[in-house]
């Protein structure tokens, strides 16, 4: 992985577009990016900020932006029980779910691909930020690496599969209906 990554993407199911930047400082790895998009309800724009440790285990997240006029702003943390909070509350069924995922963006794919690059892939309890809802909810995912170097990703629920296409530094390059690298 090298110290530092970008990519642009663009939203396939709606008009939207989400930058990224990947980088190592620290001890600790640092994702930041900011989407803008058509939301059911109206024009979205969300930024977000979000820190693992060196196994790629989210740690915590800064949200903040707009949705269909209403304000969003979240402070995600994992406590040192295993316990996520929201805005210090904590949020219920998240004790021992590992990985962060939201939702509006496709970066969230990048720290669990990076932290199951092992032979073949692995299960992920994540915490979900529902962009139908705009809540935390538990989410059991699992990503196993195909012959042809694609990833076959499902979700329990909504009882989703799909493959996806990863570069070199784990950024989603294709999610089909969803997302794609712009060049």
């Amino acid at each position: 992985m090298a110290a530092g990554a970008l990519i642009l993407w663009r939203r396939l199911d709606r008009p939207g577009h989400d930058a990224c930047a990947l980088r190592f400082e620290a001890g600790e790895w640092h994702l930041e990016g900011a989407a803008a998009w058509r939301d059911r309800n109206g024009p979205a724009q969300v930024t977000y900020s979000i820190i693992c440790g060196e196994d790629w285990q989210t740690r915590s997240a800064r949200l903040s932006g707009r949705v269909a006029g209403q304000g969003l702003s979240l402070s995600i943390r994992r406590g040192a029980g295993g316990e996520w909070r929201a805005n210090g509350a904590e949020v219920p069924g998240s004790h021992g779910l590992i990985d962060l995922d939201l939702a509006f963006t496709p970066a969230t794919n990048t720290l669990a691909l990076n932290r199951l690059k092992v032979p073949g892939g692995g299960d992920s309890a994540a915490i979900w930020l529902d962009e139908g809802d705009w809540r935390l909810k538990p989410l059991h995912q699992g990503y196993r690496r195909q012959a042809d170097g694609r990833w076959h990703y499902r979700a329990a629920e909504p009882g989703f599969e799909t493959f996806l296409t990863v570069n070199r530094h784990g950024f989603v390059t294709d999610y089909p209906e969803f997302w794609t690298q712009e060049d």
